[in-house]
């Protein structure tokens, strides 16, 4: 058919009303009768009732881990819950395994498929990161099934139609396992799962939140520490080998995970050269390096590869939730009090409590009653992207935040509880030579924990020496207090000798008739009598009286 000559119609015709309309309108009725005749001669899928499976069908991903320990427990209570069947705690024998990413859910998913292949007709994996993949995993699924004489029907419906009639067909058959791994969002199977009742459906997941109702929801955790040393014995091997000690270390700081596990002994094993000591060593050096380093064959299952995806994901649906992990980094992992985050600029707290359920529904973050915690290696990674000044501002803001947090006077007793709750962050987030921390060690010592006020006022006191000198006034009055705690917390012989060198310095610096001077020597009279060398704190105290008489006597006739 020629193509018509299209011209713009009158003002006010409508195109079907000239002759390029009535053209335009013979064209689609033709490609209309075209795509139905097309339709019509594909021929179409068989009854899904009556097609049988090919025996010993099944698609899994890759090959089981080899070295797969300390997860007898979750299996057990997989197989429990895909027993259960339909009326006991789950619309019918479903079960989703969820938890932060790295903790060993397609690997839990794996195993139990590869152990439990003769329990069932057919074993299909699906890849389910999206509707698109479930889409085309189920499709996959009617093409297997129907190989052989109805291959050509198969190849030539659409994804929709073929994923349509793999849901029919396994509503009509049973003893089947089907995985969906990585289900992003819980309504991109939920209208499936009602129909999927003749089988096993096991789900791998980072969303902890909706599954209820739906099927059992098993959180998978960390590896306990002995497993944690097991897996990386195993996987380093006798080529390598390393002290208990050292592999206990390594998985200490690598939080336990079963991927950063997986990840650090593998890359130790396969890079010439590279110990458990080195590898601890490069850890601390160069984190991010390590995080994304992968050794032959694993370049897809790494940390930092796997968690990135995850933040994306999330400051797609909410932009806050990126910067609460950030911030969330720059404390201690455990129990941080969600009120200190309430003081971010620009935010309000329904804000705050939006961000953070993402966090948590990703497995993220872990939530409390009132508080907030994130895995170890998740504060490091997310760290680790951050250049040196990114991170240089969160921590100041991370800073300013806990100390507005904490309450003004640590002496008090009713402010000791929510001083005891921030501590553990403080530590972590101020510097040892703020005022807030000055606050902090107070409060330590009001207490009565003096050892870790000690430890804590050691640190500023260094902190204040490098910043200001020796010899500046807050320097001195920070060693005057480390003497103090010093002496608390049981060493009143080191107390004793840190006041007499912090005297000798202030009575050159300051003058022997200082106000902290004269206190300095007080003090050091008082320990001295601590020690038992009254001689010495009687003269010691002596002088001071003199020294305050005259300065005294001297302030009098000066008015």
């Amino acid at each position: 058919m020629a193509v018509p000559d299209v011209t713009r119609p009158a003002d006010g015709q409508h195109v079907s009303d000239t002759k390029v309309g009535r053209d335009l309108t013979q064209i689609g009725s033709a490609r209309d009768v075209f795509i139905g005749a097309h339709l019509s001669a594909r021929p179409p899928l068989p009854n899904a009732v009556s097609t049988p499976a090919p025996p010993g069908l099944n698609r899994l991903p890759r090959r089981r881990a080899q070295v797969f320990v300390g997860r007898d427990e979750a299996l057990e209570r997989l197989e429990r819950a895909l027993d259960a069947g339909p009326g006991v705690i789950t619309q019918g024998p479903q079960a989703a395994v969820y938890g932060l990413g790295g903790i060993g859910k397609s690997e839990l998913a794996l195993q139990y498929a590869v152990r439990n292949a003769d329990r069932y007709t057919l074993v299909w994996w699906v890849d389910a990161d999206s509707p698109e993949q479930i889409r085309n995993g189920l499709a996959d699924l009617t093409r297997a099934i129907t190989t052989g004489t109805h291959s050509v029907a198969a190849a030539q419906a659409t994804a929709e139609e073929a994923a349509d009639w793999a849901i029919a067909w396994l509503g009509a058959h049973p003893g089947w396992l089907l995985i969906f791994d990585n289900v992003e969002n819980v309504g991109d199977i939920e209208p499936a799962l009602d129909r999927l009742t003749g089988g096993h459906v096991l789900i791998t997941t980072r969303r902890a939140t909706g599954w209820g109702g739906l099927c059992t929801p098993l959180n998978l955790e960390v590896l306990d520490a002995d497993a944690a040393v097991r897996l990386l014995a195993a996987l380093i091997g006798d080529a390598r080998p390393a002290p208990t000690t050292e592999l206990a270390a390594l998985a200490e700081e690598l939080g336990w995970l079963p991927l950063a596990l997986t990840q650090a002994g593998t890359y130790i094993a396969q890079t010439p050269g590279m110990t458990v000591e080195r590898y601890r060593r490069l850890l601390k050096q160069a984190p991010s390096r390590l995080y994304a380093a992968a050794a032959s064959g694993h370049d897809q299952r790494v940390m930092a590869r796997v968690w990135e995806v995850t933040r994306e994901r999330i400051a797609r649906l909410n932009s806050l939730a990126p910067r609460l992990l950030e911030l969330l980094a720059c404390y201690a992992p455990d129990h941080l009090p969600i009120d200190v985050l309430h003081g971010l600029p620009d935010t309000d707290d329904l804000d705050i409590g939006e961000a953070l359920a993402l966090l948590a529904s990703y497995s993220l973050i872990s939530l409390g009653q009132d508080t907030v915690s994130v895995h170890r290696l998740v504060q490091s990674v997310t760290l680790a992207r951050l250049t040196a000044d990114q991170q240089d501002e969160l921590r100041r803001l991370a800073a300013d935040l806990l100390a507005s947090a904490l309450p003004e006077d640590p002496d008090r007793f009713e402010n000791w509880p929510a001083y005891a709750r921030l501590a553990p962050h403080a530590r972590v987030a101020l510097s040892p030579g703020s005022p807030a921390m000055a606050r902090v060690i107070d409060y330590l010592g009001a207490s009565g924990d003096y050892a870790s006020a000690k430890e804590l006022q050691h640190q500023r006191y260094l902190a204040l020496s490098s910043a200001l000198g020796p010899e500046h006034p807050d320097t001195l009055t920070a060693r005057h207090e480390l003497a103090y705690w010093m002496g608390e917390a049981g060493d009143v012989a080191g107390a004793r000798d840190l006041l007499a060198q912090v005297l000798a310095i202030e009575e050159r610096v300051l003058g022997p008739e200082h106000p902290d001077t004269l206190t300095t020597r007080h003090n050091l009279a008082r320990w001295m009598g601590r020690r038992g060398m009254w001689p010495g704190r009687v003269i010691c105290w002596r002088r001071c009286l003199l020294l305050r008489s005259g300065f005294l006597v001297r302030s009098i006739r000066a008015r």
